[in-house]
């Protein structure tokens, strides 16, 4: 996937990265920036059609959201995507090799961000889910995922460190976690407490809701929207599977050019009919068993 050329200004800004109106100027800037670029002939048609054909866009705590790749994109004019930071100044320089030859986290993979809020009215009082996704998925191999996710009433927060088995304990209504997961192979890799920030800035969702048609939100709304924020330096351990590295870092930066964005609202058990408890269920053990696939 081709870029375009970055403008000087928003890279000067990232550099000094107090003009980005984050509270914290402290971290390093991260190895991946978001821009954003035109689609070239025929590529948002043929994006989504991949995503939904294929299903790739399934993530833990989410489910199948394939279904809705044409409201994921919905500015028919550009899109958002990542390439290298010029100040960053680690050690890492690109995507990330295993052994297979393929890679996981990297520039080329499809990245967006969720707003996800689901009300278990069965429960007294009713149960409510806030929860705000970056996540990213290989356009190469469906079966490979990664997300950083976080509890929160508010649409901004900065949440550090990510702590995955925190965030299990408290049947995901506390902190943050972090991991990818390759389908193929059963590996995963989750941040357990190992330094990561996530954080959003801001969350705009300006258009009026859409009913949602199929998948595991049937009978909720969504509406397309950006998201600004930031996943910053989350090292990644391997706690399954076999697939090297044994660790990286992922960390990437959309504070200046924000990522797509889709909100999703669902009332179970009414006006939705899916079972979302059951996904909620399964929310602090799912991207130890991945068992939402």
């Amino acid at each position: 996937m081709g870029f375009m050329a970055m403008a000087s200004l928003p890279l000067l800004c990232l550099a000094s990265a107090g003009c980005t109106g984050s509270s914290d100027v402290q971290d390093p800037p991260a190895q991946y920036i978001a821009i954003r670029r035109a689609w070239a002939p025929g590529e948002r048609a043929a994006l989504i059609q991949r995503i939904v054909t294929n299903h790739e866009y399934v993530f833990p705590y989410v489910g199948d959201i394939s279904s809705m790749a044409p409201q994921i994109y919905a500015d028919t004019d550009s899109v958002t995507v990542l390439a290298p930071n010029p100040a960053f100044t680690g050690s890492l320089t690109g995507p990330i090799p295993v052994a297979s030859g393929l890679e996981m986290f990297s520039a080329s993979w499809n990245f967006l961000a969720l707003k996800i809020t689901t009300i278990n009215t069965t429960s007294v009082p009713p149960d409510t889910l806030l929860w705000h996704m970056a996540v990213w998925a290989d356009p190469s191999d469906g079966g490979n995922h990664g997300f950083a996710i976080a509890y929160s009433a508010l649409g901004a927060f900065n949440i550090k460190p990510i702590n995955s088995t925190g965030f299990d304990a408290s049947n995901g209504k506390s902190g943050a976690a972090a991991g990818e997961y390759h389908f193929a192979t059963t590996t995963l890799w989750l941040d357990d407490a190992g330094g990561g920030r996530y954080e959003v800035d801001t969350e705009a969702f300006p258009g009026a809701f859409s009913p949602v048609t199929t998948g595991p939100y049937l009978g909720g709304k969504e509406r397309a929207g950006t998201v600004y924020g930031r996943v910053n330096n989350s090292r990644f351990i391997r706690i399954s599977g076999s697939e090297t590295p044994n660790s990286f870092t992922v960390s990437f930066d959309y504070r200046v050019t924000p990522l797509n964005a889709t909100e999703i609202v669902c009332v179970f058990p009414s006006p939705c009919t899916t079972n979302v408890p059951i996904i909620q269920a399964a929310a602090r053990l799912a991207h130890r068993r991945w068992s939402v696939q």
